[in-house]
């Protein structure tokens, strides 16, 4: 009785660990409780504050696509859907933007699809998908301009030191890999990853370097958070969300996920018209998909909905105290969706006629209060911030 017990539980053990995907050894797993609403703000949130960007006629901002903040310099960097790059100060005050660098001249850029902070030459990288990045001081004098030539269009990158860099490419011509190169040598490694199920259109970043590590967060809909090793070139699965009966499974989902190499024009067509499928159908579906994730080194962040428009719930996973919390349907308030997190505080960014909706008055001073009163439909947006505790 006792060999059968031993046995039954054997299994029981070997079970668990499939269902987790024979993570390697070492992978950090979140369960993520989808259902149990925190009931009071209070018992994760310090206080919030606001930062309201400058209006002025030249810092006026149109559809934020990306926004970074600079821990070093205390500034903002906000990238926008026509391709102009703004500054802020890390209290709100406009520094400079982009403009009269777009163009065709030796010290100008062209096309730019992707920003991020260099910490290395103290700029902001501003890549072109046909291997050129601009690197830019945060008022916008050309500090270095340099060239390499990709396989295929790169569209986000990240500097991992002076000289290499790691891109991600368009889903269409590639399976789930990411570009390391070195723009010294021009040494192309790819390396691959697993996981993703399913795409969205959801702006946000998916490199982020916390400390002395370097984390890649593949796009659309992906349980997996990945370390970057940048000596041996390739990507190590670090955390993993567990949904449990909420994970959405790729077995029976029409259509398909990502890419493949190919050079047949009518491949990528039919690679175009089955990620498409996918999308349109989960967007129908009434599953709850991870939108937006990111962590740091105390906590995880993860956005979840079941389409990308409207407000959807909110995840916030304190990975020293091993304790998760969840804002969903407006309990116990209504947050916005977060772009960054630096030390204990969530960064978000909104429009000025929304904020006193995404708020939770009682976890603000007078003052900030009173500067949120202030706020003119008309303005620029304003910076959000969550302190954890």
């Amino acid at each position: 009785m006792k060999t059968i017990t031993l046995i039954i539980l054997s299994i029981i053990v070997c079970a668990c660990f499939s269902d987790n995907k024979n993570l390697p050894h070492g992978t950090e797993i979140i369960s993520v409780d989808v259902n149990k609403v925190s009931q009071d703000a209070s018992s994760f949130l310090e206080k919030i504050e606001i930062v309201p960007l400058e209006t002025n006629d030249l810092s006026l901002l149109f559809r934020c696509n990306k926004v970074l903040y600079d821990r070093t310099t205390d500034m903002y960097v906000i990238y926008t859907s026509d391709q102009i790059v703004y500054t802020f100060s890390g209290t709100g005050e406009y520094i400079a933007n982009s403009k009269n660098m777009m163009g065709q001249g030796p010290e100008e850029y062209i096309m730019v699809l992707d920003i991020n902070l260099n910490p290395y030459l103290k700029g902001i990288d501003m890549l072109n998908p046909y291997g050129t990045i601009y690197t830019y001081s945060h008022t916008f004098e050309l500090l270095t301009k340099r060239k390499f030539k990709p396989e295929f269009p790169v569209n986000y990158l990240m500097a991992l030191d002076n000289n290499n860099y790691i891109f991600t490419n368009p889903f269409i011509w590639t399976d789930q890999e990411v570009s390391f190169v070195n723009l010294e040598t021009h040494k192309v490694v790819s390396a691959n990853y697993e996981g993703t199920i399913s795409g969205n259109n959801m702006a946000h970043s998916c490199f982020y370097h916390v400390g002395e590590n370097y984390y890649f967060v593949p796009f659309g809909l992906n349980y997996y958070f990945y370390q970057i090793d940048p000596k041996e070139k390739k990507l190590i699965p670090a955390v993993y969300l567990d949904f449990g009966d909420y994970e959405i499974k790729e077995d029976g989902l029409p259509g398909r996920a990502w890419g493949k190499r190919t050079n047949s024009d009518k491949e990528r067509d039919e690679i175009t018209r089955e990620t498409i499928e996918r999308d349109q159908f989960l967007r129908k579906s009434d599953n709850i998909i991870p939108l937006l994730k990111f962590l740091d080194n105390d906590y995880v962040y993860v956005y979840l909905a079941k389409t990308d428009k409207g407000f959807g719930s909110h995840y916030i996973y304190n990975r020293k105290r091993k304790e998760g919390f969840l804002l969903k349907e407006g309990k116990p308030f209504l947050m916005y969706p977060c772009f960054g997190i630096v030390d204990n505080i969530l960064l978000s960014i909104c429009e000025p006629d929304i904020v006193h909706k995404v708020v939770d008055r009682k976890l603000m001073s007078t003052e900030e209060i009173h500067k949120m009163e202030t706020l003119k439909e008309d303005d620029n947006p304003v910076i959000l911030k969550y302190y954890l505790k």
